[in-house]
């Protein structure tokens, strides 16, 4: 009996000791990790944005998973023409945007906040660019809305319905007191360990940039709601490609897609190829040394994407 009874209090004192130090991790991640651009409020949600000054040409940007716009700040703020107006946004529920819709609205609810603030900051017709889960929002605000939309440049984009965006961690987040004990305890320390791994395998087969991890402030993403909210993303992802696949018929913009073939995240071929199915005028480009993350190193590549979208939809 006082054995069990000391494995008890040294049970509960390592419970209690990984809840602290989580919250700990979290709300440091959360003091360093500031919000860097401006806020927008629409249907009661603060989205968070990060415009580059200046520009004529408006360009809407949507991030992945586990990211956030500060990605896009990183890779093509400073190299794409001037020309262009650049909105990068935090996906509601990601970064520092607000998600107050449930989980069975995770994208299809991010959809409308989405197209609600572009019209509100941008207020005229404007391309879209996306990356990994966000291709196939940006295929939805063409289709949905194509008064709106002129064209999108996805990159490494997920358009196909094929496999299933779940796994262990983020069934295991959505618990109910098993969860929250997951995110608050375990999460927030484990991703110093996982979060290097993760970078590595998205940048794969370049290098990853010096000083990346910090910069781009992934932590953030580990802090317990935003994990919660990426994997009510993930889970729902198969639903949403199943829903949204009916309806890219309805997509007459010019489209350019860019992957990397040796991409370990996106299968290249099935959503590329998937895609042209129902889009037959899309425009695929594959970069044969290229992985997840090819804006971070295919710079000039993107702009002549954009400029080509562009054009094509001056043509029509």
């Amino acid at each position: 009996m006082v054995v069990f009874k000391v494995l008890l209090v040294a049970f509960l004192v390592l419970v209690v000791s990984l809840i602290v130090v989580g919250l700990y991790f979290q709300g440091r991640v959360q003091r360093v990790c500031k919000p860097q651009g401006d806020f927008v409020e629409v249907s009661g949600h603060r989205v968070h944005y990060i415009e580059r000054a200046g520009g004529e040409v408006p360009v809407v940007m949507l991030h992945g998973a586990s990211s956030s716009a500060v990605d896009y700040k990183l890779s093509l703020f400073d190299k794409l023409p001037e020309k262009y107006k650049l909105i990068a946004f935090d996906r509601p529920g990601m970064a520092h945007s607000e998600r107050k819709f449930g989980k069975e609205e995770a994208l299809g609810g991010q959809l409308k906040i989405l197209h609600e603030a572009v019209q509100k900051l941008v207020g005229r017709p404007a391309y879209v660019m996306t990356h990994s889960l966000s291709g196939v929002i940006g295929a939805r605000l063409l289709s949905d809305y194509p008064e709106h939309y002129l064209g999108m440049v996805g990159i490494a984009p997920a358009l196909y319905p094929i496999g299933d965006g779940k796994s262990w961690y983020t069934i295991y987040a959505d618990i109910p007191i098993v969860g929250w004990f997951f995110r608050n305890a375990l999460v927030p320390w484990a991703a110093h360990f996982v979060a290097p791994v993760l970078i590595d395998r998205n940048f794969h087969p370049n290098k990853t940039p010096a000083g990346y991890k910090s910069d781009s402030c992934l932590e953030l993403m580990f802090e317990s709601k935003r994990f919660l909210n990426n994997a009510h993303d993930l889970n729902e992802i198969r639903p949403f490609l199943d829903e949204s696949y009916v309806r890219y018929h309805k997509i007459k913009q010019p489209v350019s897609l860019l992957y990397g073939r040796r991409d370990q995240i996106v299968a290249t071929f099935s959503h590329a190829y998937g895609f042209r199915h129902v889009v037959p005028h899309v425009d695929i480009q594959i970069i044969e040394e290229a992985g997840h993350l090819p804006h971070h190193f295919h710079q000039d590549k993107i702009a002549s994407l954009l400029s080509k979208v562009e054009s094509g939809a001056a043509a029509k």
